[in-house]
C-alpha cells in the first residue's frame, strides 16, 4: 500500500510538472516567433484575371503568444525567437485590440487595391463609400457604442463625402448625432449623444469599392504588414501581367497612401520564414543609409540573411514601383 502510495505521488508530481511546463501560460510573458507564410496569389481573386501559375508572392508573418516554460526555453535557446513582458488591462482593451487589428487589415486591404489600380491606371473604377473609423478616444463615454472598424455611410441622414470626417468632431459637438454605419457586413442606426468634450475624438480614413469583383481573404492575419504583397498580386492580376516568371517572391511592408512602402516590425522572424519556404526574392522597406547606421527593415534583414547564410535576395524598395521595376528588370 505505501508502494502504491509512493506511485501515486510521483505521477500526480509529474503531471503537475508537465502541466506546469508545457500548458500553464505564464502571465505577461509572450513569445514572438517566425509565423506561417501565405500566398498572396490565393489570397486575392480577381474576376475574370488569367489563372494561378506556379509562381508564388508569399506573406510573410510574425507568431505572437503567450508564453509557457517550455516555450520559453525554445525562446531563449533558439535566434529567432524573442519573448517580453507586457502588462495591460485585457479585460478593458480586448475589443478594441481585435478591432484594431481588423480595421487596419482592411485599412490595408482597401490601400492595396487603390494603389493597384493607381499603377494601372484604372482609379476611374474605384468609388468612394464611407469613412472607415481607426481610432477612438475611449474617454469620451458619448462614442461607447461606435467601434474601431465602422465604416460610417451617413451623417443626420446624408451620405457622407471624402471631407466629412474633418467636420464630424464638430456635427457630435453641437448636438445628438445620427450616424448609419456599416459592421462586420450589416447597416447599423447609431444615435450619438451630444459630446461635451473638447480636444480629440476620433480618427480615420476613406473607404473605397471597386466595380471589378475582387475578394481578399486574409486567411486569418491581422495588421496592415501584408499590404506590399497583397498590391502585387492584385496588379499582377488586373493587367494580366506575369512578373514573376516562375520565381517565389516574398516581402514584407505596408502599402502606404502614396504608393511607398512602410516599415513595419518582426523582420527576422519574416527573413527566416521566408527563407524555410524557399524564396528566391524577399522585398523588404528601405529607410537610412549604406553604412547602416541607425536600425532600419533592410539592414537588418540583410544581417539576418547573412546569418543564416541564404541564396534569397533581400531586396531594399520604397514603394510599388520599385517592386514592379525590379520583377521586369530581373525576369
Amino acid at each position: 500500500m505505501k508502494r502504491f502510495s509512493k506511485y501515486l505521488v510521483v505521477a500526480l508530481l509529474s503531471v503537475a510538472v508537465i502541466y506546469f511546463a508545457f500548458f500553464y501560460r505564464i502571465p505577461d510573458l509572450y513569445i514572438t516567433k517566425p509565423g506561417p507564410v501565405a500566398d498572396a496569389m490565393e489570397m486575392v481573386s480577381v474576376a475574370d484575371s488569367s489563372p494561378k501559375s506556379d509562381s508564388e508572392i508569399l506573406v510573410t508573418t510574425v507568431k505572437r503568444k503567450q508564453g509557457t516554460v517550455f516555450t520559453l526555453i525554445k525562446a531563449l535557446i533558439h535566434p529567432y525567437q524573442n519573448f517580453s513582458k507586457e502588462t495591460q488591462n485585457y479585460e478593458t482593451v480586448r475589443q478594441d485590440s481585435r478591432d484594431v487589428q481588423q480595421a487596419f487589415m482592411a485599412n490595408s486591404k482597401q490601400t492595396a487595391v487603390t494603389e493597384a489600380f493607381r499603377l494601372a491606371e484604372k482609379e476611374k473604377e474605384l468609388e468612394f463609400i464611407g469613412i472607415r473609423i481607426m481610432n477612438i478616444n475611449r474617454d469620451v463615454q458619448a462614442l461607447e457604442s461606435l467601434r474601431i472598424n465602422d465604416v460610417i455611410l451617413s451623417i443626420n441622414g446624408e451620405k457622407v463625402s471624402p471631407n466629412a470626417l474633418a467636420k464630424l468632431p464638430q456635427k457630435l459637438r453641437a448636438a445628438q448625432t445620427e450616424l448609419v454605419v456599416a459592421r462586420e457586413g450589416k447597416k447599423q442606426e447609431l444615435s450619438i449623444p451630444q459630446v461635451v468634450r473638447n480636444g480629440y475624438l476620433l480618427n480615420g480614413v476613406l473607404a473605397v469599392t471597386t466595380n471589378e469583383p475582387i475578394r481578399i481573404n486574409s486567411k486569418g492575419f491581422g495588421g496592415p504588414s501584408a499590404g506590399a504583397m497583397l498590391t502585387l498580386s492584385i496588379y499582377q492580376q488586373i493587367t494580366g501581367q506575369d512578373l514573376l516568371n516562375g520565381r517565389t517572391v516574398a516581402g514584407t511592408g505596408t502599402i502606404e497612401a502614396n504608393g511607398s512602402v512602410g516599415l513595419v516590425g518582426g523582420i527576422p522572424q519574416k527573413v527566416y520564414a521566408a527563407h524555410h519556404s524557399q524564396a528566391d526574392i524577399f522585398f523588404v522597406p528601405y529607410l537610412g543609409n549604406e553604412e547602416g547606421t541607425f536600425s532600419t527593415n533592410y539592414f537588418e534583414a540583410r544581417k539576418v540573411a547573412a546569418d543564416i547564410q541564404t541564396e534569397m535576395k533581400v531586396v531594399p524598395v520604397g514603394d510599388m514601383t520599385d517592386i514592379i521595376e525590379y520583377l521586369k528588370v530581373h525576369a
